[in-house]
């Protein structure tokens, strides 16, 4: 690689680096938004548990942030070079259009390992280690998780209220449990109470103290004429851990917080390695698979296997395409072309999509066909680089 080569490789890198950091904000903030923000408002977490999270979800945007930014900084150099003459230098001292290439197609390359690597590594591990550091802040303090004044519903079945709160002693506890339609079965109220973690079945106990319970011994909660209303010390209420008679116990599981092990809907979290397991395995949560049962499953695994190959090269073929666009930008173009040039990358996502939605139809290949729109990209790319050089 010359001193030519090596110029326009770092000033590539650095425009693609900036970028993608631009990028990755942007999308990081909506998984922000969703996952943590609420949970730093409500005192749940502390600043540095909230930037530790913060960066476990970074990994999982940058396969889609590094594509984008890869076609804005090939748009940005490429463009400023051909607008200050710079390009129509290189082709007088007969420098060709493919050695302007050279550098950019390595530069892509190295984004495509890069993001091969994030896909079936890092972001699945990243994930798990956001799972757990949900877990541990619940399990070093769980009393933090019960702010005063805020309905908890992050257990299902269960609404918590805690009047005051004074380190880990909660005052003025009131707990609602409803069954499967949202109704209220059970309601028990403390004026005093804490939560313990129990590491043997890795649940939470919240314990009421000082107070009493309102249970209904019916099937029909609606149906008033047929309840029957008691107030009764914590002991004499069955079904709940064990306690003194002045105090209940309530389990809590973890999972319910912080989410249950992977299943179908999570695959896109999965390692490469997990993936080719899940793949050879019949399909989860169905008894008596039936064969078309079997062929979807499979299918399910193939496309996420697919998908995550196919997304890491679209960083090539985003790359590929942005170069002839880049020769066409003028110091007046530059926000025209690259409107253009993010239209095509929204297009290009909006097929990946499209493809997906024929997951039920395995007898159409929609796992190879999720590469259809890197070939259509790269061809065009190459068409238009060819033409470039022709002129």
């Amino acid at each position: 690689m010359n001193l030519l080569h090596r110029h326009i490789f770092r000033e590539i890198v650095t425009a693609t680096a900036l970028a993608v950091v631009l990028f990755a904000f942007v999308l990081v903030l909506g998984n922000v938004m969703r996952e943590v923000l609420d949970l730093l408002a409500s005192g749940k977490l502390d600043l540095p548990m909230f930037g530790y999270l913060l960066l476990l979800l970074i990994p999982g945007v940058i396969p889609y942030a590094l594509p984008l930014g890869l076609l804005t900084g090939v748009l940005l150099v490429v463009g400023r070079l051909c607008a200050q003459r710079e390009y129509t230098a290189m082709r007088a001292a007969g420098l060709s259009l493919w050695s302007l290439t050279a550098p950019i197609l390595l530069a892509a390359c190295v984004g495509v390992i890069l993001c091969l690597f994030i896909n079936f590594y890092y972001a699945p591990a990243a994930d798990h280690a956001f799972k757990a550091a949900l877990g541990n802040l619940a399990r070093r303090n769980p009393a933090r998780l019960f702010q005063p004044g805020v309905d908890v519903r992050d257990f299902p079945k269960f609404i918590i209220h805690v009047g005051r709160r004074n380190g880990d002693e909660l005052e003025d506890v009131s707990l609602f449990q409803l069954d499967d339609q949202n109704r209220v079965t059970l309601f028990a109220h403390g004026q005093r109470g804490h939560v313990d973690y129990d590491a043997k079945t890795d649940e939470l106990a919240l314990v009421i103290q000082e107070g009493e319970v309102l249970h209904y011994n019916s099937t029909d909660p609606e149906e008033m004429k047929s309840l029957n209303l008691g107030a009764v010390v914590f002991k004499q209420h069955a079904g709940y851990l064990s306690g003194s008679e002045h105090e209940g116990r309530y389990g809590l599981p973890l999972s319910d917080l912080v989410g249950a092990p992977q299943t179908f809907s999570k695959l896109s979290l999965l390692t490469l390695g997990e993936l080719l397991q899940k793949r050879d395995q019949p399909p989860p949560n169905i008894t008596n698979p039936t064969v078309k049962d079997t062929a979807r499953w499979r299918m399910d695994v193939q496309m996420q296997i697919q998908r995550d190959f196919a997304g890491a090269f679209s960083v090539l073929a985003l790359g590929l395409l942005g170069l002839p666009l880049s020769l066409r930008v003028g110091r007046s173009e530059n926000f025209v072309n690259l409107a253009v040039a993010l239209g095509l990358a929204l297009a290009y996502y909006f097929l990946l999509f499209s493809i997906s939605l024929l997951r039920n139809h395995p007898e159409l290949r929609p796992d190879l066909l999720l590469w259809l729109p890197n070939f259509i990209f790269e061809a065009l790319g190459g068409w238009l680089l060819y033409r470039a050089a022709q002129k």
